[in-house]
């Protein structure tokens, strides 16, 4: 990382933007081009390794990328803010958290394990609400993708005279 002081170590303030974030972007590799996309997510962290699970159909894009290919990179993003300055154009910024990171992705097949994970989808996107159990028709129809992140960064920037405003 180019510049150390904006990285984050601290595995509370990771695990925090993870949960607070609600889209991760996954970036699958191609034969021509890269391809990305934003999903909601749900996640585990087993440890220090996190593990996305993102949902969608059984076939279409990012299923055959993931067959080619399962190497993927992820980044997700918040707390997002234009930091002014006024009538000088070098004084401006924009304040951020990001998470980046690398893995592999997985297709899951087993019922329960899909089961799980659209629980854990749940769980994160709905925060604590109840819902009626999802039929397993729906969970065969659905396709799941599973992704280890193996290792990942968080970079943070926000300007002292914004984490001043923030604590009044």
């Amino acid at each position: 990382m180019r510049r150390k002081k904006r990285q984050v170590t601290d595995l509370d303030r990771i695990k925090a933007v993870v949960e607070e974030c609600q889209v991760v972007r996954i970036a699958f590799n191609g034969a021509e081009y890269p391809y990305i996309v934003p999903v909601n997510y749900g996640y585990q962290w087993n440890g220090e390794q996190l593990v996305l699970y993102v949902h969608g159909a059984t076939e279409g894009e990012k299923i055959s990328r993931v067959q080619a290919d399962n190497k993927v990179a992820i980044e997700m993003d918040h707390k997002h803010a234009l930091v002014e300055g006024g009538r000088k154009a070098e004084k401006y910024s924009y304040a951020y958290e990001s998470v980046i990171g690398f893995g592999e992705a997985e297709l899951l097949e087993d019922v329960d394990e899909k089961r799980m994970a659209l629980h854990v989808l749940m769980d994160h996107a709905a925060k604590g609400v109840e819902f009626d159990e999802i039929p397993e028709g729906m969970i065969k129809r659905t396709g799941i993708i599973k992704i280890t992140v193996d290792k990942y960064t968080m970079k943070e920037h926000a300007p002292k005279h914004m984490e001043k405003a923030g604590e009044e």
